[in-house]
């Protein structure tokens, strides 16, 4: 997807057969995707996934020259998911009321240093003097906090207390601290998880689809979303803006504010059913339609990657844990 136009430019349908396990097929639909668009002399200058290890290993050594970034948002729920576990230990629940803030300090340190690794690995570390009402830090890129002076009265974790020494832990990670200094500095993945919403739309996740009816429903999801992405939001009569409340599950009855957007049009309709008449006219039979769709190359099935067996014979050995001899 182009995050700058927010319309997606590949989709890659990969099935599990054809990489040798779930976990790699991510990373096989990315390699299909680069080198389609290198085909079509598109040029690839910066990249943003989420961490997933076996993309940042093949970024790192088959395209060096492509900047990869990892998507701020990921990066946020896998660290509030810590701290608030975290929080529900045993003298740990001074560490609740800044789950959010250092949720939110994430972004900023991504979208304030301008790509800069080094700056943004200062400003994340910061945060463990901030957090105890400590805002010099010893850093020479990020020497004191960049808020004004605070007059609030927070709830500031004692330093060296378990609180302190458990959001330390989290916050100072390893590979945390690796992969931070990585951060988009401009755009996310959040219109790709839009995408995936539409995707569920026409191909849902409760229901199977063969191969070349997905890959069919997986294009429709594509003209709708390129065709609405960027729709404007919605006016009352009065022309003010139009809002609505959503209460995600992951905010805990926290209401989010939501544009009202103009409603969807459906103009891609009216270029399919002109492509639907031309290869009618294409086409004249079932029978040459059945061939041209076999000539489309779709990865084999799993029950043909075996010999065949005999219904019967599995039916007859088929034995269920819970049969008891009678009494």
């Amino acid at each position: 997807m182009d995050m700058d136009t927010s319309k997606v430019l590949d989709m890659q349908l990969v099935q599990c057969t054809e990489v040798k396990n779930s976990y790699a097929m991510e990373l096989e639909g990315l390699k299909r995707s680069l080198q389609f668009l290198e085909d079509a002399g598109v040029t690839v200058t910066d990249l943003t996934t989420d961490r997933h290890s076996s993309v940042k290993k093949f970024m790192r050594e088959i395209y060096p020259s492509i900047n990869h970034w990892f998507d701020a948002w990921h990066i946020a729920k896998g660290i509030t998911k810590k701290l608030d576990a975290s929080s529900k230990k045993k003298l740990c629940h001074t560490i609740s009321p800044w789950i959010h803030s250092i949720s939110n300090h994430v972004y900023w340190c991504g979208a304030s240093s301008d790509g800069n690794a080094e700056l943004v690995v200062a400003k994340w570390k910061s945060v463990m003097n901030h957090i105890v009402d400590i805002h010099e830090h010893p850093f020479e890129n990020f020497p004191t906090c960049a808020h004004d002076e605070l007059v609030e009265d927070r709830e500031w974790i004692a330093e060296g207390s378990r609180a302190h020494v458990e959001v330390k832990s989290i916050v100072t990670n390893r590979t945390l601290l690796a992969d931070i200094g990585k951060l988009s500095p401009h755009v996310q993945t959040s219109s790709v998880e839009s995408y995936h919403k539409v995707v569920c739309f026409f191909a849902p996740k409760f229901l199977h689809f063969f191969y070349h009816s997905m890959n069919a429903r997986l294009i429709l999801a594509i003209l709708h979303f390129n065709e609405n992405s960027n729709r404007q939001q919605a006016k009352n009569k009065a022309g003010k803006e139009m809002w609505q409340l959503s209460f995600p599950k992951a905010k805990k009855g926290e209401p989010v504010a939501k544009q009202v957007k103009v409603p969807c049009t459906y103009a891609y309709i009216d270029e399919l059913l002109d492509e639907v008449m031309a290869r009618r006219e294409a086409i004249p039979s079932y029978e040459v339609a059945r061939q041209d769709l076999e000539a489309q190359i779709a990865p084999e099935y799993v029950k043909d990657q075996y010999d065949k067996v005999d219904k019967l014979t599995v039916v007859a050995t088929r034995k269920s844990r819970f049969t008891q001899l009678g009494i």
